[in-house]
Protein backbone atom coordinates (compact mmCIF):
# COMPACT_ATOMS: atom_id res chain seq x y z
CA UNK A 1 0.00 0.00 0.00
CA UNK A 2 1.32 3.42 -0.94
CA UNK A 3 0.15 6.67 -0.11
CA UNK A 4 1.23 9.08 2.09
CA UNK A 5 2.29 9.22 5.90
CA UNK A 6 -0.06 10.64 7.88
CA UNK A 7 2.67 11.83 10.43
CA UNK A 8 5.06 13.05 8.11
CA UNK A 9 2.64 13.95 5.32
CA UNK A 10 5.37 12.26 2.95
CA UNK A 11 5.04 9.87 0.37
CA UNK A 12 5.68 6.32 0.59
CA UNK A 13 5.96 2.78 -1.04
CA UNK A 14 5.04 1.22 1.46
CA UNK A 15 2.26 2.12 4.66
CA UNK A 16 2.11 0.48 7.82
CA UNK A 17 -1.44 0.00 9.30
CA UNK A 18 -1.25 1.05 13.09
CA UNK A 19 -5.22 0.21 13.34
CA UNK A 20 -3.94 -3.19 12.62
CA UNK A 21 -1.39 -2.82 15.57
CA UNK A 22 -3.06 -3.10 19.32
CA UNK A 23 -0.13 -2.07 20.43
CA UNK A 24 -0.36 1.39 18.88
CA UNK A 25 -4.03 2.17 20.12
CA UNK A 26 -3.43 4.86 21.98
CA UNK A 27 -1.57 6.64 18.86
CA UNK A 28 -4.53 5.93 16.41
CA UNK A 29 -6.52 7.29 19.26
CA UNK A 30 -4.57 10.66 20.04
CA UNK A 31 -2.70 11.64 17.19
CA UNK A 32 -5.31 10.22 14.90
CA UNK A 33 -2.31 8.64 12.82
CA UNK A 34 -3.45 5.44 10.61
CA UNK A 35 -0.97 4.75 7.71
CA UNK A 36 2.57 5.65 8.34
CA UNK A 37 5.84 5.37 6.41
CA UNK A 38 8.85 3.42 7.64
CA UNK A 39 10.45 5.97 9.48
CA UNK A 40 7.53 7.11 11.18
CA UNK A 41 7.21 4.01 12.12
CA UNK A 42 10.31 3.23 13.52
CA UNK A 43 10.40 6.01 15.59
CA UNK A 44 6.98 5.72 17.62
CA UNK A 45 7.87 1.78 17.81
CA UNK A 46 11.05 2.95 19.64
CA UNK A 47 8.71 5.29 21.85
CA UNK A 48 6.66 2.24 22.24
CA UNK A 49 9.67 0.52 23.42
CA UNK A 50 11.07 2.80 25.98
CA UNK A 51 7.47 2.92 27.83
CA UNK A 52 6.41 -0.99 27.78
CA UNK A 53 7.61 -3.17 30.41
CA UNK A 54 9.65 -6.09 29.82
CA UNK A 55 8.66 -8.29 27.09
CA UNK A 56 8.02 -11.66 29.61
CA UNK A 57 5.48 -9.01 31.06
CA UNK A 58 3.72 -8.45 27.62
CA UNK A 59 2.29 -11.58 26.48
CA UNK A 60 -0.89 -11.85 26.06
CA UNK A 61 -1.18 -15.37 23.76
CA UNK A 62 -0.16 -18.42 24.63
CA UNK A 63 2.59 -20.52 23.01
CA UNK A 64 2.59 -23.84 21.55
CA UNK A 65 6.15 -25.74 20.47
CA UNK A 66 5.54 -26.37 17.19
CA UNK A 67 8.32 -26.66 14.32
CA UNK A 68 6.91 -25.14 11.15
CA UNK A 69 9.84 -23.84 7.94
CA UNK A 70 9.68 -20.34 6.86
CA UNK A 71 10.96 -18.06 4.29
CA UNK A 72 11.71 -14.97 5.99
CA UNK A 73 13.23 -12.18 3.89
CA UNK A 74 14.72 -8.79 4.54
CA UNK A 75 17.55 -6.86 5.43
CA UNK A 76 19.79 -7.77 8.47
CA UNK A 77 21.62 -5.79 10.99
CA UNK A 78 24.32 -4.99 8.89
CA UNK A 79 22.36 -3.88 5.48
CA UNK A 80 22.14 -7.45 3.82
CA UNK A 81 19.55 -8.70 2.30
CA UNK A 82 18.59 -12.18 2.70
CA UNK A 83 15.90 -14.57 1.94
CA UNK A 84 16.71 -17.63 4.25
CA UNK A 85 14.92 -20.94 5.64
CA UNK A 86 14.09 -20.69 9.23
CA UNK A 87 12.25 -23.09 11.72
CA UNK A 88 9.95 -22.00 14.30
CA UNK A 89 10.56 -22.98 18.04
CA UNK A 90 6.93 -22.05 19.10
CA UNK A 91 3.88 -19.95 17.47
CA UNK A 92 1.30 -17.77 19.11
CA UNK A 93 -1.70 -15.77 17.66
CA UNK A 94 0.35 -12.90 17.49
CA UNK A 95 3.92 -14.27 16.32
CA UNK A 96 6.18 -17.12 15.99
CA UNK A 97 10.14 -17.47 17.50
CA UNK A 98 12.32 -18.53 15.21
CA UNK A 99 15.94 -20.20 15.31
CA UNK A 100 17.97 -18.36 12.96
CA UNK A 101 21.50 -18.15 11.68
CA UNK A 102 20.73 -14.14 10.73
CA UNK A 103 21.51 -10.86 12.95
CA UNK A 104 18.82 -9.67 12.82
CA UNK A 105 17.78 -6.17 14.33
CA UNK A 106 14.78 -5.14 16.54
CA UNK A 107 12.33 -3.15 15.09
CA UNK A 108 13.20 -4.47 11.88
CA UNK A 109 10.26 -5.52 9.22
CA UNK A 110 10.73 -8.89 7.73
CA UNK A 111 8.56 -10.67 5.69
CA UNK A 112 7.43 -14.30 6.33
CA UNK A 113 6.05 -16.95 4.12
CA UNK A 114 4.70 -20.40 4.28
CA UNK A 115 4.82 -21.40 0.79
CA UNK A 116 2.65 -24.40 1.74
CA UNK A 117 -0.24 -22.72 3.33
CA UNK A 118 0.06 -19.82 0.91
CA UNK A 119 0.46 -17.34 3.40
CA UNK A 120 2.58 -14.44 3.51
CA UNK A 121 3.18 -11.50 6.10
CA UNK A 122 4.71 -8.57 7.31
CA UNK A 123 6.55 -9.67 10.41
CA UNK A 124 8.31 -6.75 12.97
CA UNK A 125 11.38 -8.31 15.02
CA UNK A 126 10.21 -8.24 18.46
CA UNK A 127 13.05 -9.47 20.80
CA UNK A 128 16.59 -11.58 19.60
CA UNK A 129 18.50 -13.84 22.15
CA UNK A 130 21.62 -15.15 21.42
CA UNK A 131 23.08 -18.43 23.68
CA UNK A 132 26.46 -18.81 22.40
CA UNK A 133 26.57 -19.91 18.93
CA UNK A 134 22.22 -20.44 18.91
CA UNK A 135 20.30 -17.70 17.74
CA UNK A 136 16.55 -16.94 17.87
CA UNK A 137 14.35 -14.28 17.22
CA UNK A 138 10.63 -13.25 18.53
CA UNK A 139 8.46 -11.93 15.70
CA UNK A 140 5.18 -10.25 15.77
CA UNK A 141 2.36 -10.48 12.62
CA UNK A 142 1.90 -7.26 11.92
CA UNK A 143 -1.16 -8.26 9.57
CA UNK A 144 -2.30 -11.45 11.34
CA UNK A 145 -4.77 -12.10 8.72
CA UNK A 146 -7.19 -15.36 8.56
CA UNK A 147 -5.08 -17.35 6.84
CA UNK A 148 -2.74 -16.78 9.92
CA UNK A 149 -5.36 -17.45 12.26
CA UNK A 150 -6.82 -20.93 10.79
CA UNK A 151 -3.48 -21.69 10.81
CA UNK A 152 -2.35 -21.72 14.20
CA UNK A 153 -5.91 -22.91 15.64
CA UNK A 154 -4.88 -25.78 13.23
CA UNK A 155 -1.53 -26.34 14.22
CA UNK A 156 -2.80 -26.06 17.62
CA UNK A 157 -5.32 -29.06 17.33
CA UNK A 158 -2.71 -31.32 15.94
CA UNK A 159 0.23 -30.95 17.83
CA UNK A 160 -1.26 -28.99 20.93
Amino acid sequence: MYGLCDSCEERADHLFDLTRLPEFKDIVRRLNYRKVCQNCYDDMYAELRQEQPDAEDRRSEKRFQIRLAFLLEGTDRHGKTFSEKVFSENISLAGVRISTILDLEVGSILKLKLPDFDFEAVAIVELVWQDGKNRSAGLKVAEANEVWKRLVKERIKVFG
